[in-house]
């Protein structure tokens, strides 16, 4: 993680749009580590451009899973760390096809696009949410592409080391939870919780830290 140089610092727009990949990631991230720590007991499924994707525990559609979850690992590291701008917009626009441009799809075919949790019993209509935060992730990527006026270098601090760890330290606890709990009781309700937590955690891991200090290098636009 040495190498992991960031090049961009965070501001108001990276912030904000920081937020609302944690909260898309949530569909990617809960379905990943409860296929594999609870194993065939959950179940998970979701509609992508009219296909059905379902599984129980770790099965062959598991893969989807982790496409979806190499596809936001580059993008969480890649909003501040990823040096070539023109490639980091094009991924941002796949983000936003594969999110937003799905759910906009699942509306026009169904009428309704639903979100189920049934850990925590939430069954609800998201439509009503859905084209006003498609609109606002619009704004963000443009105005985050738009405002990025300065190259720096940003080194993996001491900071980001210990993130890490703690992110890692977590992991034990949530397996013990999720593996050893009953379906839906508390301590399956408190892992799927920290699993929640952890969306907004792992942003903060890659996030620069230290930049006051570091050298910056203004662009020719």
């Amino acid at each position: 993680m040495k190498n992991l140089i960031a090049y961009r610092k965070p501001n108001i727009w990276t912030n904000v749009l920081s937020v609302l990949i944690s909260i898309t990631f949530m569909i990617v991230w809960l379905p990943f580590v409860r296929s594999i720590f609870d194993g065939s007991s959950y179940v998970w499924g979701t509609q992508y451009f009219g296909f059905t994707i379902k599984g129980a525990g770790i099965t062959p559609s598991f893969i989807f899973i982790i496409a979806q979850l190499a596809l936001y690992a580059a993008v969480i590291i890649g909003l501040y760390r990823m040096r070539n701008r023109i490639m980091y917009g094009a991924l941002l626009s796949i983000w936003w096809i594969n999110v937003f441009g799905n759910l906009i799809f699942d509306i026009l075919k169904n009428g309704d696009s639903m979100f189920h949790g049934d850990t925590l019993n939430v069954h609800v209509s998201i439509t009503a949410i859905i084209l006003p935060l498609a609109a606002v992730a619009l704004l963000l990527i443009v105005q985050v592409l738009r405002t990025e006026k300065e190259s720096i270098s940003i080194s993996w601090t001491k900071k980001n080391r210990a993130l890490l760890k703690f992110f890692f330290a977590m992991l034990p606890l949530l397996f013990l939870l999720l593996f050893s709990g009953e379906p839906h009781g508390i301590t399956d309700q408190l892992g799927v919780f920290i699993a929640i937590a952890q969306c907004f955690y792992i942003p903060l891991i890659f996030r620069p830290f230290g930049y006051k200090h570091s050298f910056h290098a203004n662009l020719v636009l």
